[in-house]
């Protein structure tokens, strides 16, 4: 460790951006509904930070409501990196989510309800949202910059450690056009090694039902779009293994649109969720909301016929519109990927969508440079099945 160095690292974070704009999938009305729902809302030192760092990675850092009960961007970001911000939220009853180690800053995980919820998801959401190296952060004892964090989590991966997807997709947005760096331990570590890591275990497994591991496969390719980080040969697997999950899914799917916890293996076996293992409400939400998501960033090659899309976003929105306000918070971190998606498939991020679908209900102020449908970006279905 004493001989380890941070590989190179670009400023800003790489970017996926959306493919399609299908109102066939979701008309501006339903998208208008299931974003008005979301917006976040802080609890006092009751707030799960987990739908803080979610909620920041579906609003993103410069959303402003013009409603005071709503958070903003700004604000939730600052939540997850300004222990001063933090400690006013939770009354100082709370340790810090981030701390100072000596190799750089670390987030707290798993440890109550003011901790991130998984390894490195903070991270991978502020990254996703385009916060930059440097980008201040404020700990218990100094002021640092997001760099720290990122080299925090190098310093601390390994390939087999139990939670690895947020790692994995952060690495991709920050290390490009570094392919190959070293770990702690001393093993050559690259995009390819880390594409393997997540196709090693069998699907279902893994955070949400595997679902995590579907987009984070899925975000290589993207990013290997943008600058070569895979070799021919890994391309090639993984679009091998993610039209064989596609292929699952569309098997599988229920009448009504959604799928459980058994995507893999077996359609839902009822319209009502039941007590079984993985067929909760909760978990309906989890696997629909996480493949719409998945698909709406997908290329063309890996997109199901939209008709499976369009069934399973009807089906979202339907449940928006009609679950109690308690179970909207039960299942907020669920439902964000859910109508992040939703957005995604009108081609735009869930905040930029509400401006344009509710002027009066958000403002803003020009985040995302506006963009014109890229090629291959039909509604027409896939033919791929």
């Amino acid at each position: 460790q004493q001989a380890w160095r941070v590989p190179p690292m670009q400023e800003n974070p790489l970017s996926i951006r959306p493919l399609y704009d299908c109102p066939d999938v979701v008309s501006d009305e339903q998208l208008r509904r299931a974003l008005l729902r979301l917006r976040p809302r802080l609890a006092g030192k009751n707030t799960l930070l987990a739908d803080v760092d979610h909620a920041l990675r579906c609003w993103g850092p410069d959303a402003k409501f013009d409603d005071p009960e709503f958070a903003s961007g700004e604000d939730l970001r600052a939540l997850l990196t300004d222990t001063r911000r933090f400690g006013e939220l939770y009354e100082n009853e709370q340790p810090s989510a981030i701390y100072d180690t000596p190799f750089g800053v670390c987030c707290r995980v798993k440890e109550g309800i003011a901790s991130t919820s998984h390894t490195d998801h903070t991270l991978a959401c502020l990254a996703e949202v385009g916060t930059p190296l440097s980008y201040p952060i404020v700990t218990p004892s100094r002021q640092a910059t997001f760099r720290a964090m990122i080299e925090q989590a190098l310093h601390d991966f390994n390939l087999n450690q139990i939670e690895y997807e947020w790692s994995a997709k952060t690495f991709s947005l920050f290390l490009p056009p570094t392919t190959r760096w070293d770990s702690t331990e001393g093993q050559m570590l690259s995009f390819d090694l880390l594409a393997d890591r997540i196709m090693r275990e069998r699907l279902p497994r893994g955070v949400c039902y595997g679902m995590h591991r579907l987009y984070g496969l899925m975000a290589y390719l993207r990013v290997d779009d943008q600058t070569p980080i895979l070799s021919p040969g890994m391309r090639g697997r993984i679009t091998r293994f993610l039209k064989d999950a596609n292929r699952r899914l569309v098997a599988n799917q229920h009448a009504d649109g959604f799928w459980n916890g058994d995507w893999f293996y077996a359609p839902p076996a009822s319209r009502e969720p039941t007590k079984s293992a993985g067929d909760l409400l909760y978990f309906r939400i989890v696997v629909t909301g996480h493949a719409l998501e998945y698909w709406a960033l997908a290329p063309q090659e890996l997109q199901p016929k939209r008709a499976v899309v369009a069934a399973a976003a009807n089906w979202i929105v339907r449940t928006i519109d009609t679950v109690s306000e308690d179970e909207l918070r039960a299942n907020y971190s669920f439902l964000s990927h859910a109508v992040r998606g939703l957005a995604l498939w009108r081609g735009k991020e869930p905040f930029e969508a509400l401006q344009t679908l509710s002027p009066t209900a958000a403002r803003i102020f020009s985040v995302f440079p506006a963009t014109s449908p890229t090629s291959g970006s039909s509604c027409a279905s896939a033919t791929f099945m």
